[in-house]
């Protein structure tokens, strides 16, 4: 029993008492700082990295967690997660210095150092934990004066401790005086300089009047130590003592760095990537290369370590104008990317959009990149669309939207990737059909599965018209049409108005007819409730839902928005044939079933929607059939059935045609 008791001492020890933690971290920054061949510390080989590899590593084990759902899927595409760092990787951001270069402190304006010193807290913090301490010493001594032989006790270990630690100490001096002696090898010159306000003003001045100022290098050094300011403990980082004096830094390069380059250059504002790469064989990009390579590092290490979302917004926006500058660098352009695009999934709609906009500013000039931004951006949305609510549905419409005109920027090369993903999802759709078991059910009847879906529906509404794009629109038919027959019943009514809706989209952008009312009327299946069923009251919000709870099945208010949404769905459609030569046709089969809809519906309220879409369907029926009477061409002839049609568009402004169907739909609208 002694034995195991003395073993979780040591190992207490080990872990908790101060002395022997110090010593780890000691040994472990001297295994740090081991020095490579080429002179230069792992320490500095890692500062420009280490710091943005953490936080994105991480940040990739999360997305892998909540992508869980995609990779049961299969939706995803495979991504090629080699990093090329071979652009930067002969730097760590620090730029050599002018000897020359001034330093200034506050206290020549008057003021005190440590007057720039932001205080945030800690002091009352500190002033906490001592009353904390000083409590809890009262309660020991109390607890001592009550029992001598605790006091005994106590004193005993405290003599034992005492003649550890300085045994612990002696050898931590001799560690301490190898590591001072390496820290001083290994640190920059210029660390051991307290950048003030009255510096970093000072050298914004000079580069301001001339972009090749020596003040230019000290300027970056101080935007590298800013980079890494509250993340990195170095010594280098601890020159920046205020808060202040980070905002001015990142401010100022932020604002004025890609004048100056272009000003180095000699380039305007409208240069292309061609010219860029053209310009790197010349001399004067060999002389200020260095200075873009530490300044584009450090950007990336600041995207990577900063949390809040309206800063990286606004440092998302300023690097924006230097996207040109990437595209010298391939493999940092990757790099930006992968952090563009887990900002550009985040629910903040300004960090959203600014990510974006680079995104699409970065792959328009790298086409090489475009594979690694479509499969990266195209698995971050299956991501973030895995769960569908009140708060993200906007957000999700809104990665839809961008996600479609990424995809739009090489509309050959999409449809390759779509053809696959749609290959997919119908393979999912088989599975489930030949089976019908719960898993694979619950595959398609998935917010991954119908927003996937509703992707590239998206896409083909876009593109159709441009391009040549039939059998991915006949694929797509197939997949919405076999989801709508594999979930019958009025559960399932909010996911089949969102399919009849995508089929309303596609049936516009390609003008081809789809049967949607059957698809619509055969899961509307109404009994007489009860008057205590009719009184229930029960909010049902369809935006978030695929299939309704059971427990408000039966309530008025469910009975109500399906009514409700059926008619703007059908006033849609009816909205995009209403002219033509065949409405007559079209209308005859939905005019029966809400005949029908009308008589089995007990609410009055309900029974006006439903006649008043009746009658104008009716009209508009005896309208076209009319002019139809009086012509005489087949429905064969395409142009005589055009000039019929624009005939019939010609009297709108007269008619009650259009204006019903509308000004129905915008409950639809804005339940989608």
């Amino acid at each position: 029993m002694a034995k195991k008791l003395g073993k979780k001492a040591r190992k207490f020890a080990r872990k908790h008492l101060q002395s022997a933690a110090k010593r780890n971290r000691k040994q472990r920054s001297q295994f740090a700082r081991r020095p490579r061949r080429g002179g230069s510390g792992r320490g500095n080989e890692r500062s420009g990295d280490g710091d943005e590899e953490m936080p994105q590593r991480a940040n990739d084990i999360v997305m892998n967690n909540g992508d869980a759902a995609a990779l049961v899927n299969g939706l995803e595409f495979p991504e090629d997660e080699s990093e090329l760092n071979s652009d930067l990787s002969d730097s760590d951001g620090y730029l050599s210095e002018d000897s020359e270069c001034l330093y200034y402190s506050d206290s020549e304006d008057g003021n005190a150092v440590n007057d720039c010193f932001v205080q945030d807290g800690l002091d009352g913090e500190n002033d906490k934990m001592n009353m904390e301490i000083k409590k809890q010493k009262k309660k020991l001594n109390k607890l001592m004066d009550k029992d001598p032989e605790f006091a005994n006790y106590l004193e005993k270990w405290q003599s034992e401790l005492k003649s550890y630690g300085s045994k612990e100490d002696s050898d931590e001096d001799e560690m301490d005086s190898v590591d001072n002696t390496a820290d001083s090898s290994d640190e920059n010159p210029s660390n051991d300089k307290i950048l003030t306000r009255k510096t970093i003003s000072e050298w914004c001045q000079l580069v301001a009047k001339e972009p090749k100022a020596s003040s230019l290098r000290s300027l970056l050094n101080a935007y590298r130590d800013a980079c890494r300011f509250g993340v990195s403990k170095s010594p280098s980082v601890q020159r920046i003592q205020s808060t202040e004096v980070f905002y001015q830094i990142i401010t100022f390069v932020l604002s004025e760095a890609d004048n100056i380059f272009r000003a180095h250059l000699e380039i305007s504002d409208d240069v292309n990537k061609g010219k860029i790469m053209n310009l790197r064989s010349a001399k004067k990009w060999q002389t200020i290369e260095p200075l873009v390579k530490s300044y584009l590092q450090n950007s990336l290490d600041l995207l990577s370590q900063l949390t809040d979302n309206q800063i990286l917004a606004c440092v998302l926006t300023r690097l924006r104008a230097s996207a040109v500058l990437f595209s010298a660098y391939p493999s940092t352009s990757r790099r930006l990317l992968k952090i563009l695009i887990r900002l550009w999934a985040s629910g903040d709609h300004n960090l959203s959009l600014s990510s974006f906009l680079m995104i699409r500013e970065v792959a328009s000039l790298l086409p090489e990149c475009l594979d690694l931004c479509l499969n990266k951006s195209y698995n971050t949305y299956l991501a973030s669309s895995k769960l569908v609510n009140e708060g993200n549905i906007k957000h999700i419409g809104f990665l839809t939207d961008c996600l479609v005109e990424l995809y739009s920027l090489d509309v050959q090369k999409s449809c390759e990737r779509a053809t696959t993903s749609i290959g997919q999802l119908n393979a999912i759709l088989r599975q489930a059909c030949k089976t019908k078991e719960k898993e694979d059910l619950r595959k398609v009847d998935s917010w991954q599965y119908i927003n996937c879906a509703n992707l590239w529906v998206r896409f083909l509404c876009c593109n159709y018209k441009d391009y040549n794009m039939h059998p991915l629109l006949s694929s797509v038919v197939q997949i919405i049409r076999g989801v709508a027959h594999l979930f019958p019943g009025t559960r399932y009514l909010p996911l089949r108005l969102r399919l009849v809706q995508m089929l309303n989209e596609l049936s516009s952008c390609s003008q081809m007819f789809f049967p949607i009312p059957s698809l619509l009327f055969d899961c509307l299946e109404f009994r007489d409730t009860s008057q205590k069923e009719q009184g229930q009251k029960a909010k049902v919000n369809f935006s978030s839902l695929l299939k309704v709870p059971k427990n408000l099945l039966k309530s008025r208010d469910f009975h109500e928005e399906c009514i409700l949404l059926a008619i703007d769905v059908l006033s849609a459609h009816f909205a995009q044939w209403c002219y033509h030569v065949s409405f007559p046709e079209v209308a005859t089969i939905p005019l029966i079933l809400l005949k029908r809809l009308h008589e089995q519906t007990t609410i009055e309220s309900l029974r006006r929607h439903i006649k008043r879409l009746i009658d104008q369907v009716d009209e508009n029926k005896n309208i076209v059939e009319r002019k139809r009477d009086g012509v005489s061409f087949s429905p064969n002839d395409t142009t005589s059935v055009q000039s019929f049609v624009q005939d019939l568009q010609a009297e709108k402004s007269s008619g009650k045609i259009s204006q019903f169907y509308k000004n129905v739909p915008k409950k639809l609208r804005d339940w989608l």
